[in-house]
């Protein structure tokens, strides 16, 4: 017996009723993934935020970014010589995984080193230019180049494409005068601290020097600046008072300045991961009108030479029509 339109009612209504339904929640998803898209993965730009930002390639990786996602999809956090200890560290910390040694196959630490170019050898071929990866070389084809110091991350990948070998890697100069270090102070035989609190008392910015000391002392900076360290006026008033007779403006010119050093290689990480971004976003550019330009040659090949001939002539009048400035 054939199924009839009032027999079938029943059976479509909660059909087309569910139907409706799931297209009803799909929208919704929908809009709700577009609105709150990520851009980015929040655990790989966290660790991406902890690299060194040299953009060497020592780990194996064509920059810190990839290592990253490397990292973030289990890879281990111990292929970076720039970053060393400290960033294995610090990966360590974020992930809840045991820290370990730095791979020294794919590397060792070294002290920060820049670029510099020996003007009067360079030939200005400008092969270093796209090999920078932060783009802190200066120049143009058949003219001298130089090398942004500030910007320079010292990854060495400029010195391969020289075919001249005028490019040199050299020590980063420290601008400050050296001072001893905590390691140093640690070293030396002195008293220990009796917890007094003398200092506090004599202290004219209100600061707890000997809990700040032990906090230089352990090397501790994040403590360190809770503490106010940057607020002593190294005025030495707690120095004098000090019963063990502790160097504490020693303790705390030290850990300024590792202090002063972590901030500025922070920023320095910062500017160099900002141009490394904008360098492959150039360098992507450049290969897609490469492509365009040959697929127009090959166009014109096609074409035959004469055709070439009248494409070339029509190009060259149209561009001057353009220049002219109508009166």
């Amino acid at each position: 017996m054939p199924l009839s339109l009032p027999m079938l009612t029943p059976l479509l209504t909660p059909v087309l009723a569910l139907l409706g339904l799931g297209l009803t929640i799909g929208a919704v998803l929908g809009f709700v993934a577009k609105k709150f898209r990520l851009e980015n993965d929040p655990v790989v730009e966290t660790i991406n935020n902890l690299l060194p930002q040299t953009q060497c390639g020592q780990c194996g990786y064509p920059g810190c970014k990839p290592y990253a996602e490397a990292i973030a999809a289990g890879d281990a956090i111990n292929k970076c010589p720039p970053g060393g200890e400290t960033t294995i560290n610090q990966l360590a910390d974020l992930l809840n995984i045991p820290a370990l040694p730095l791979d020294e196959s794919y590397g060792h630490p070294e002290v920060k080193k820049v670029a510099f170019i020996r003007e009067a050898e360079c030939i200005g071929c400008a092969k270093c230019i796209p090999a920078c990866p932060v783009d802190a070389i200066l120049g143009a084809p058949k003219y001298m180049h130089t090398v942004i110091e500030s910007e320079c991350t010292g990854c060495d990948l400029c010195i391969e494409p020289c075919p001249v070998d005028c490019i040199d890697l050299l020590p980063l100069e420290p601008y400050a005068a050296p001072i001893k270090t905590v390691a140093e102070l640690n070293e030396e035989e002195i008293l220990v601290c009796i917890n007094c609190a003398l200092c506090v008392d004599e202290c004219p910015v209100d600061i707890l020097p000997h809990e700040l000391y032990w906090a230089c002392r352990g090397n501790d900076l994040a403590s360190a600046e809770t503490l106010k360290l940057m607020h002593c006026i190294e005025c030495g008033k707690c120095d004098r008072v000090c019963p063990s007779n502790i160097p504490l403006v020693e303790y705390y010119q030290a850990t300024m300045q590792s202090l002063n050093t972590q901030q500025a290689d922070k920023k320095q990480a910062g500017k160099a991961k900002q141009r490394f971004e904008l360098h492959q976003q150039r360098m992507e550019k450049l290969k897609i009108e490469e492509e365009q330009r040959r697929q127009k040659r090959a166009e014109l090949a096609k074409k035959g030479p004469r055709s070439q001939t009248r494409d070339t002539i029509l190009a060259a009048l149209e561009r001057v029509k353009s220049k002219k400035k109508p009166s």
